[in-house]
């Protein structure tokens, strides 16, 4: 049994080989994270655990990419830019994930078999970009501080740009012991 299993949880997807899990109740233990995080892997019995810290962040580092592009989305600055006080870096926390572990996960993350591959070296921004496209689109409850001050803001979007997270179709079994994230 990992560690995550000893906690609420619900299983939101897949990244390559790692669950993609969001707690529902505060964990301590092998890794900390809450209800307002999203975390990578399972911690002992299963995956070290990666915590994405702050979902929100991750939201305004994917918008502040598309606002590039989309020069209609420029009011939306004012929105994220308090989220963007952080580097990628700091939005991740590795519980006990050693070099050989980053080196498999950067593997990963390059691989063909994915949708949108990480084409660079830095492999916190992609995974920070594709984590902020996911629960824009898929959790937007986890993001609440600037979802709630958007108008409208699907119809802006015709074309995904790193989604990699496989979600469990809502009637397929899981698991996590708070079940699909998206079986309701």
């Amino acid at each position: 049994m990992s560690h995550i299993d000893s906690f609420k949880h619900e299983l939101v997807g897949y990244l390559g080989y790692l669950p993609v899990y969001h707690p529902l109740e505060e964990i301590e233990g092998d890794f900390a994270c809450d209800p307002s995080q999203l975390l990578l892997g399972g911690g002992s019995g299963e995956h070290p655990a990666l915590v994405i810290e702050n979902p929100t962040s991750a939201v305004a580092f994917f918008l502040r990419e598309e606002i590039k592009t989309e020069k209609n989305l420029k009011s939306w600055e004012r929105f994220i830019s308090p989220y963007l006080d952080k580097t990628p870096n700091q939005l991740l926390t590795f519980y006990e994930w050693d070099s050989q572990r980053h080196s498999t996960f950067l593997a990963m993350s390059r691989s063909e078999a994915l949708p949108n591959p990480n084409e660079k070296e830095d492999f916190e921004m992609w995974l920070i970009l594709g984590i902020g496209e996911f629960v824009f689109f898929s959790l937007p409850s986890l993001a609440k501080g600037i979802m709630d001050r958007l108008e409208a803001p699907y119809k802006h979007f015709k074309h995904m740009r790193y989604n990699n997270i496989m979600v469990v179709p809502p009637n397929m079994p899981v698991y996590a012991n708070g079940g699909n994230a998206f079986f309701r």
